[in-house]
C-alpha cells in the first residue's frame, strides 16, 4: 500500500478510519469549519467506509452528515440520515437520542411532519412544544413567543434559522382557520388582519399581502390576491394542499 492512500481498502489502515473522522468532525463542528467536513464525505463514502464501520461510528458519522446537510439546506438528506442515526442507536443511549432530536426534530416541522408531544415529553424537549402547538393550531403568538424565549439555545445549536422558516406553516395554518370559520373561497384580507390583531400580533394590509403572496408562491395555499379589492380568491378544490406542507 502506498503512503498516500490511507483509506486504501488492504492493511491496517482501514481500521479505525471511520473513528477518526468522527473525531475530525466534532472537531470541525466545534471550530465552525464545516467547509472543511466535505473533504471528508468523498474518500468515505466513495470507499463504502461510512457503511462498513461500528454501528456506533456508523450512527455517530450518519449525525454529523445530517447536520452538514442540514446547513446546506438539504433537509430531504438530513431527515434521512437523522433517521437512520436515531433508529439504530443503542435503546439505552438517551443522551445521543436527544442529540440527534435536536436535529431531527427541527428539520421534521419543516417538513411538515410533526412529532408527538409523548416523544418530546419522553426526551424532555420542552422547547420544541410551543413550536409544535403554535404549528398545530395556526397560534403564531406562541410559536413566536417559543422561539422568541429558546432563542439563544437554538442559535447555538445553529437550528435557529431553521425553525424560523417554519412559521410560514405557522401561518398557513392561520390562513386556513379563518377560511373554515369564514366558509367563503373569497377572503377579505382584512378579515385576515383582524385574525392576527386578536392574537396580539397587528399587522397591516401591506404585510398580510405579503406573507399571502410567499405562500402561493410555495404552493401551501392555492389561490390569487386581488390586489385592487384586497381579497384572497382561493381555489375551490383543495385549497391548502397538505401535500405541499408535508415533503415525501
Amino acid at each position: 500500500m502506498r503512503r498516500n492512500e490511507p483509506l486504501s481498502e488492504d492493511g491496517s489502515k482501514k481500521v479505525g478510519v471511520l473513528y477518526i473522522v468522527n473525531q475530525l468532525f466534532s472537531m470541525y463542528f466545534e471550530l465552525n469549519t464545516l467547509r472543511l467536513c466535505k473533504n471528508l464525505l468523498k474518500p468515505v463514502e466513495s470507499r463504502g467506509i461510512h457503511e462498513s464501520g461500528s454501528i456506533g461510528e456508523m450512527v455517530t458519522y450518519r449525525y454529523y452528515v445530517g447536520r452538514l446537510n442540514m446547513f446546506e439546506d438539504q433537509y430531504d438528506l438530513a431527515e434521512k440520515n437523522f433517521d437512520y442515526a436515531l433508529r439504530h442507536c443503542h435503546k439505552s443511549a438517551s443522551a445521543n437520542k436527544k442529540r440527534i432530536l435536536n436535529y431531527l426534530v427541527p428539520v421534521k416541522l419543516l417538513r411538515g411532519r410533526l412529532p408527538t408531544i409523548k416523544l418530546l415529553e419522553k426526551y424532555s424537549l420542552n422547547e420544541f412544544l410551543p413550536l409544535l402547538n403554535g404549528m398545530r393550531t395556526g397560534n403564531l403568538m406562541e410559536f413566536s413567543d417559543g422561539l422568541m424565549k429558546n432563542q439563544d439555545l437554538f442559535i447555538r445549536r445553529g437550528t435557529y434559522l431553521l425553525l424560523e422558516k417554519c412559521k410560514m406553516i405557522c401561518y398557513r395554518n392561520l390562513f386556513k382557520r379563518v377560511y373554515k370559520i369564514i366558509g367563503k373561497e373569497q377572503i377579505r384580507l382584512e378579515m385576515i388582519a383582524r385574525s392576527f390583531k386578536w392574537l396580539g400580533m397587528p399587522i397591516d394590509l401591506d404585510e398580510v399581502e405579503c406573507i399571502l403572496a410567499n405562500l402561493i408562491f410555495k404552493q401551501y395555499i392555492r389561490g390569487y390576491l386581488s390586489h385592487a379589492k384586497r381579497v384572497l380568491v382561493l381555489s375551490k378544490k383543495d385549497p391548502f394542499p397538505t401535500s405541499k406542507v408535508i415533503k415525501s
